[in-house]
């Protein structure tokens, strides 16, 4: 049975990187995760001390861990992997304990 997977990734960006650099590289990057198999959601989010947190949902932990290294030397891992003070990177997986989906309407 798979189970889905959480990926979090925090990491700082280098002191002399804008917040605008790091948004040029969220198509590139959501671009690839979309043709990744098993890929279900990317969220990124800061804190108020500068520190980011990527989170990727999976449908299992093989399908992250695949992923993390086709990321770690595609151009789009290497356009975000660029601007990241890489001594601040912390990466972990982990599985699902529980889910609870949303209903999403369209009042269109």
């Amino acid at each position: 049975m798979s189970q889905t997977t959480v990926e979090m990734v925090s990491y700082r960006l280098k002191n002399d990187i804008s917040s605008e650099q790091l948004a040029a590289t969220h198509a590139q990057v959501n671009d690839f995760l979309r043709q990744q198999p098993g890929f279900m959601y990317r969220s990124l989010s800061e804190d108020d001390k500068g520190l980011l947190f990527d989170v990727v949902y999976w449908q299992d932990m093989t399908s992250a861990k695949n992923a993390g290294e086709k990321f770690m030397t595609d151009p789009a891992g290497q356009s975000l992997i660029a601007l990241t003070d890489e001594t601040s990177i912390t990466m972990r997986h982990m599985p699902v304990l529980t889910e609870t989906p949303t209903e999403c309407s369209n009042t269109n």
